[in-house]
């Protein structure tokens, strides 16, 4: 009777054993893919749990799939513009859009690294050296913009030069109209030419003496600063100058001028890639001329895909 008693009791404490395994939560830990005993077949394992903000960017930043930084290929690739009216995409033909080059390469280079895509444009028709530095580069939403890109464009110079020349007219003439353009300028100056051909004697010696040291201080002023607001991993791209002028009807002595200025410009912008970590398109020598627009200056479409391959070009060699 003892031992029935015994293995009652047994019985009894072996039941409720399994009654409270029964009773008891499973938690799973994690998502993965398991193997179904003995069937070779997949199952998905799952859970739900709520998620904070902080435990999703720990797992970005562990996450060896993610990379270093925790970005992935949902991580829309952020293209900051700086420059001016080629930069911007300007047409003169209002009926006529222009896709600038940058939102050109932006959609190429995030469809091959199978992403998605934002461009912010700060580009500005007319904008010199000068002005980018003083305006621009001062506004929150573009040092914002340029914290955050994973590439920068910057096309910027070309308006040094035609704003000079626009001055440079001014000054011979001895005249104070405020030019729209350079073209503007040029036309003026080439009826004042008609009467007097020995203007262009007077031209060339002022343009010949352009005080080259206030470009530089600009362009060092600028990549400084967008040196200072960049991630180290950005990867900066710049355009070097092409001869604006040279589709315009110049005296050749002239035009040969602002070839010989352009040239030195463009050793500047060139000379200092490697202090300030920048790649150079090398649009001068591209073969945009054939590309550009009725005013012989801005790039037609044909001409923004050029430079799109240009600095795709470089993007992918980096």
């Amino acid at each position: 009777m003892r031992k029935y008693r015994y293995i009652q009791s047994a019985a009894i404490l072996l039941l409720a054993v399994c009654l409270a395994l029964t009773a008891a939560p499973v938690y799973i830990s994690g998502t993965g893919k398991g193997t179904a005993s003995g069937t070779g077949e997949e199952t998905q394992k799952s859970f739900s749990r709520e998620t904070s903000a902080d435990d999703v960017q720990g797992q970005k930043k562990e996450d060896p799939e993610n990379g270093e930084d925790g970005q992935t290929a949902d991580t829309p690739l952020y293209v900051a513009v700086l420059g001016d009216s080629i930069a911007k995409g300007y047409c003169a033909d209002k009926s006529v859009e222009i896709v600038p080059y940058a939102e050109l390469a932006a959609e190429r280079i995030a469809g091959q690294e199978d992403r998605l895509y934002e461009v912010g444009n700060f580009a500005k028709n007319g904008l010199d050296s000068v002005r980018l530095n003083a305006e621009i580069l001062e506004q929150e939403e573009v040092r914002e913009g340029i914290g955050r890109a994973d590439i920068i464009f910057i096309t910027v110079g070309s308006n040094d030069l035609l704003n000079e020349c626009k001055n440079t007219v001014r000054e011979i003439l001895d005249i104070d109209t405020k030019f729209k353009s350079a073209e503007q300028a040029l036309k003026v100056l080439e009826d004042a030419m008609a009467e007097n051909p020995l203007l262009i004697v007077n031209i060339i010696a002022a343009l010949g003496g352009w005080d080259y040291q206030s470009f530089l201080e600009e362009w060092k002023q600028m990549m400084t600063t967008v040196n200072g607001l960049r991630k180290e991993e950005a990867i900066v791209i710049v355009t070097n100058i092409y001869n604006p002028v040279e589709n315009m009807e110049l005296p050749s002595t002239m035009n040969g001028t602002a070839e010989d200025i352009i040239e030195n410009m463009n050793v500047i912008i060139e000379g200092y890639a490697g202090e300030y970590d920048y790649a150079v398109a090398d649009v001068f020598s591209s073969g945009i001329l054939e590309h550009v627009q009725a005013d012989g200056l801005h790039p037609d479409q044909e001409g923004q895909e050029l430079i799109a391959d240009l600095v795709c070009g470089i993007y992918e060699a980096q």
